[in-house]
């Protein structure tokens, strides 16, 4: 099924903005955390020896996430061809709420492409951004490692408002420019988490952890998951693997359900890089997700969640990219 633009969510702006009034009234009060489903259970026991056991997190603080009250956002749709190129391997994919390029890198011209992707989460996911720079100074080094029928590109920054929040500059940056509060940059300069604007099980009002947060105005409503969604709709790459931290796990996509192809490809990544594999996220509800979107357009989809915010865990992740890069042969 592919995107229709002309598709609506009947009732979804109202409500939204009807919810989003009640929240922006009550402000900063507690929230109480539901009794959310138990962990996800692991599909497949992929540690050596000593078995992983499943994720845990350290609590945010219990309030609702403060957020900029939402104004119309005009997007318009761009061309399927890159805005220009850098050189000869890159292209600025879209801009930001605040006008930062999004930029791809791409490695070989094989039909068969592959996308990796950073930093939807922005600067409170930092090490996500500097992981795939490693990833592209590696392939820049080791062209030969792309198979010939595979197209690699690499998208290290898909929220460089969020970045820009936490390190005060755009593009490469260094461990020790981040600030000490990296809970803003997980957001665009609207607001909005990213990693909820996308069209699959949407919310105006959104979960991360025991914070509400907001989902943006309606799906794909911000001009970074706008950019996104036609740069993959254009590219129909036959994966998409997006890293994210810190909950250490490789997690398949679905709308709803599964996607087989996609804990197929999850469990590939996960047994090279030596990460516990999960059916999916269920620690706590996730509404409008990237990776579950692309699942309903054909195009499997998981995510690796590191297992830290501070490290790259780059052996780990080189040796997965390589495993996906092999089954793509």
């Amino acid at each position: 099924m592919r995107y229709d633009p002309r598709r609506t969510r009947k009732g979804a702006k109202a409500g939204g903005w009807i919810v989003l009034a009640v929240l922006l009234l009550v402000g900063c009060t507690a929230v109480t955390t539901p009794n959310w489903p138990p962990l996800p259970t692991r599909v497949a026991t992929l540690s050596l020896g000593t078995a992983v056991p499943p994720p845990t997190f350290t609590p945010a603080p219990d309030h609702l996430v403060t957020v900029s009250p939402f104004h119309p956002i005009t997007v318009t749709r761009p061309s399927t061809a890159p805005l220009f190129n850098l050189d000869d391997s890159s292209q600025i994919i879209g801009a930001s709420a605040e006008g930062r390029p999004i930029v791809a890198y791409r490695f070989g011209s094989g039909p068969q492409p592959v996308i990796f992707a950073g930093g939807i989460h922005g600067g409170y996911e930092w090490n996500t951004i500097l992981l795939a720079y490693e990833a592209i100074d590696y392939f820049t080094a080791n062209p030969e490692l792309i198979p010939p029928n595979v197209t690699l590109h690499i998208i290290p920054s898909a929220n460089p408002d969020g970045q820009y929040q936490v390190t005060n500059g755009n593009g490469r940056f260094a461990a020790t420019d981040v600030l000490t509060d990296t809970v803003p940059g997980r957001f665009n300069a609207n607001g909005v988490d990213l990693n909820r604007n996308w069209d699959c099980d949407w919310s105006a009002v959104a979960q991360w952890r025991n914070n509400l947060v907001s989902g943006g105005e309606r799906p794909f409503s911000e001009p970074e998951t706008a950019a996104l969604r036609d740069y993959f709709l254009a590219v129909r790459p036959a994966v998409v693997v997006f890293w994210h931290s810190a909950a250490n796990g490789v997690y398949a996509a679905g709308c709803s359900e599964t996607d087989g192809r996609s804990l197929e490809l999850a469990q590939v990544y996960g047994m090279a890089a030596e990460y516990p594999l999960f059916a999916r996220f269920s620690s706590y509800p996730i509404t409008g997700d990237a990776s579950d979107w692309l699942t309903t357009q054909g195009i499997p989809s998981f995510t690796v969640e590191l297992k830290t915010h501070a490290d790259t865990e780059w052996p780990q992740n080189r040796a997965g990219m390589l495993a996906i890069l092999e089954e793509m042969r």
